[in-house]
């Protein structure tokens, strides 16, 4: 099945709506709250369900949309409790797991996220979107290993999305597996060449690579990693000069090309 961003997944329930029951039946608040949370009006958007529900109408479209709404405020216990009432009332749908990992893992919570995915796989297990949920909170947890075997089952669902092939690279990287980490993040530079969080990541690969091969005596190939290094790290400011991890990345990058 497609597999939606929170937006899309939004607007599918509107278009779910519509078939499922009447227009009259729900009443335009519904309708008009996912206009609002298209324009990114959120309050708005939030209060128009909630009259909803203070009216007697209950779906768990109302809930998803809630949930959704709050995630963008970055308030985690309400949008995640929303969620929990959608899936009440929906257990076990795709797109409502799909949506609580995604709501997981953006709030960082690993342990739980990887809790849900371990449920939601077995049901889904074509879905890379709830793989890709699951690598990344395995590999924030430590488990590279694991993590690395989740991120390749996803891909093979989704082998040019470039959100996969940046967590394959960084995992890569936590391996010390610098050349096939080299390999992913360049894929992914070449898909979306304007996140500085792929070029800053890929600095980092390159940093590496000019490390070893500086220890293992190959000079000529190591100035070649630390130019590249370099010419990375520059793009990664070029496009988030604010940052104090790419500043500080490329402090120490730009010293060691002065040494």
């Amino acid at each position: 099945m497609k597999h939606l961003s929170l937006i899309t997944a939004v607007i599918c329930l509107l278009v779910s709506s519509l078939y499922a029951q009447e227009k009259e039946q729900v009443g335009s608040a519904y309708f008009q709250a996912v206009d609002e949370f298209k324009i990114k009006n959120y309050a708005k958007s939030i209060e128009l369900v909630k009259s909803l529900l203070v009216d007697g109408k209950s779906s768990y479209e109302f809930y998803a949309l809630l949930a959704y709404n709050y995630d963008k405020l970055n308030d985690f216990d309400n949008s995640y409790k929303n969620m929990l009432e959608a899936r009440k009332r929906k257990p076990d749908d795709e797109d409502l797991l799909q949506g609580s990992l995604a709501i997981l893992t953006r709030h960082k919570k690993w342990k739980p996220a990887i809790e849900l995915a371990e449920k939601a796989i077995p049901m889904y297990p074509q879905n890379p979107e709830i793989r890709y949920y699951y690598a990344l909170a395995l590999s924030e947890k430590g488990a590279s290993k694991t993590a690395l075997s989740q991120i390749e089952k996803a891909k093979a669902g989704s082998p040019s999305d470039v959100r996969m092939l940046e967590l394959e690279g960084k995992i890569y990287y936590q391996l010390k597996n610098y050349d096939k980490a080299d390999m992913s993040l360049r894929w992914a530079s070449s898909i979306n060449q304007n996140s500085a969080e792929i070029w800053n990541n890929l600095a980092l690969v390159q940093e590496s690579l000019y490390r070893t091969n500086k220890k293992l005596g190959k000079k000529s190939m190591a100035n070649s990693y630390l130019e590249e290094a370099k010419t990375c790290i520059e793009k990664a400011s070029s496009l988030n000069g604010e940052s104090n991890t790419i500043k500080e990345n490329s402090k120490r990058i730009t010293s060691l090309a002065a040494l």
